[in-house]
């Protein structure tokens, strides 16, 4: 009985020892995102992604704030957006995860790519298209055989 209360003891300390160290993972990726070693952010980060379920749910937002403010630095657009994106989404469930400072940047932070994803939506009218011809069938589509209705 009581090896089995100390095998259960040794396995709490474990977690905790393990969650602290994802912590301190994301602390370290957060620091180095700071001193604009983004580089060794993104490297800090790409190792967390597999245990980011260790992470409580104001630091996986934080995660997706630290990772897609390093990808922006880093020109990695889509990545950024991708994360960004993820962070607000929790934000707006959690706002307490984030200062308000830090909710201030990333709204600044993803207002072009708003921007730029509607303006693809609705693009301005331009002039007429010239007509163009007749699609060609496709191979394929000629070999298969033709059925009347």
């Amino acid at each position: 009985m009581r090896t089995g209360s100390v095998l259960i003891g040794m396995a709490l300390l474990a977690c905790v020892g393990g969650c602290k160290n994802y912590r301190d993972q994301l602390d370290r990726a957060d620091a180095h995102y700071r001193a604009a070693r983004y580089e060794a952010a993104l490297t800090n980060l790409e190792d967390l992604e597999s245990d980011f379920g260790h992470l409580d749910a104001n630091e996986q937002v934080r995660y997706r704030y630290v990772r897609g403010m390093t990808s922006e630095r880093l020109g990695q657009r889509e990545e950024a957006r991708h994360w960004l994106i993820l962070a607000r989404e929790d934000v707006e469930q959690r706002p307490a995860a984030l200062d308000e400072e830090t909710r201030a940047i990333l709204q600044r932070t993803l207002t072009p790519y708003d921007q730029s994803v509607g303006s693809n939506v609705n693009p301005p009218a331009a002039a007429p298209a010239a007509p163009t011809a007749p699609a060609t069938q496709s191979a394929r589509t000629r070999s298969e055989p033709r059925t009347t209705p």
